[in-house]
């Protein structure tokens, strides 16, 4: 009986999806199809089976059949022998100092001085809060395991790992992961949709240099699942106009952060050591069968100078606010 179950054990965790790794740039857009496929699935007939409120319903339909997506994401990134991004990298767990500027972005979603004055109130039903804290979180698992724990490293695979190969596949998987959203014209056609493709490139894009630092992708998303509660937490679970949210000091607020934010990171992706980013890259297998480790495409790895990482110890919807 034991041998048994070691041997349904084996070939359960036997990675039967390597054969993606031939060909990273092509399985990054099969990846892609099967993600907008899911997230095209409807979801609120779940929580109808639970909950009368059309509120409570979509968010805990949502949340739970994100939840699901996540382990399945999960699931085909260990077949597919993409490994080491849910976790912080082994050793750089000090580097997560480094990725604390994208809870600040975060934290800046939250209406902040509206909330501060008393023009905008977050509503006192724990229920519906949870509810949405879960539908928050199940997003934010869902989107970073799918897109900065598997579209990344498959297009790192094509563009490399040094400076230029970082910048580009920044730009290539955020665009990716903007233009997801444009999913939500099917509800109809309104300007904050395009909108939100452009903050859900430029939230992709931090959360993408983060994972340079070794943050891995749950670190990513409770940053993300934390900015898209802010964004409608008042709409959804409180009371507050539009003028009161985005009243001038929370305009000149969020510019403010957003400016330091993106200057920060640009200068962190720049800064970071092509070894972090070279840890879930994921090349064609060489000759002898294993992943041959290279900087911009067909070179050499290079670090494009030493990064504070080096220098620590080593081993939504639619809303007034931003929301992914």
């Amino acid at each position: 009986m034991l041998a048994a179950r070691r041997t349904l054990l084996f070939f359960a965790m036997q990675r039967k999806l390597l054969y993606l790794r031939k060909t990273p740039a092509q399985s990054a857009a099969i990846f892609y199809v099967l993600i907008v496929g899911l997230v095209l699935l409807p979801c609120d007939w779940l929580g109808g089976f639970f909950f009368e409120g059309e509120k409570a319903a979509h968010f805990f339909g949502t949340g739970v059949l994100r939840l699901a997506m996540f382990a399945v994401m999960l699931a085909l990134s260990f077949h597919a022998g993409i490994a080491g991004t849910a976790l912080p990298q082994k050793g750089r767990g000090v580097a997560l100092l480094w990725g604390l500027p994208a809870f600040a972005v975060a934290v800046n979603n939250f209406p902040l001085v509206a909330l501060a004055q008393g023009t905008a109130v977050i509503g006192r039903n724990a229920q519906l809060l949870a509810l949405y804290a879960l539908y928050c979180l199940g997003i934010g698992l869902f989107e970073e395991q799918a897109f900065r724990g598997v579209i990344f490293p498959l297009v790192l695979g094509k563009t490399g790992t040094g400076k230029k190969g970082r910048v580009l596949a920044v730009l290539l998987s955020s665009a990716a992961f903007g233009l997801l959203h444009l999913v939500n014209l099917l509800g109809g056609v309104s300007p904050a949709v395009f909108l939100q493709v452009g903050y859900s490139f430029l939230i992709g894009a931090m959360l993408a240099v983060c994972m340079f630092c070794g943050t891995g992708t749950l670190f990513c998303a409770l940053a993300h699942a934390l900015f898209n509660f802010g964004g409608n937490v008042v709409v959804y679970c409180g009371i507050g106009a539009f003028s009161d949210i985005w009243c001038p000091e929370e305009i000149v607020l969020t510019a403010a952060v957003g400016l330091a934010a993106a200057a920060y990171f640009v200068w962190l992706c720049l800064r970071s050591p092509s070894a972090a980013a070279e840890a879930f890259a994921v090349y064609p297998p060489a000759s002898g069968g294993k992943d041959a480790p290279r900087g911009e495409s067909g070179g050499n790895a290079t670090g494009g100078g030493e990064s504070p990482a080096e220098a620590l110890p080593r081993g939504g919807e639619e809303g007034p606010r931003h929301t992914n």
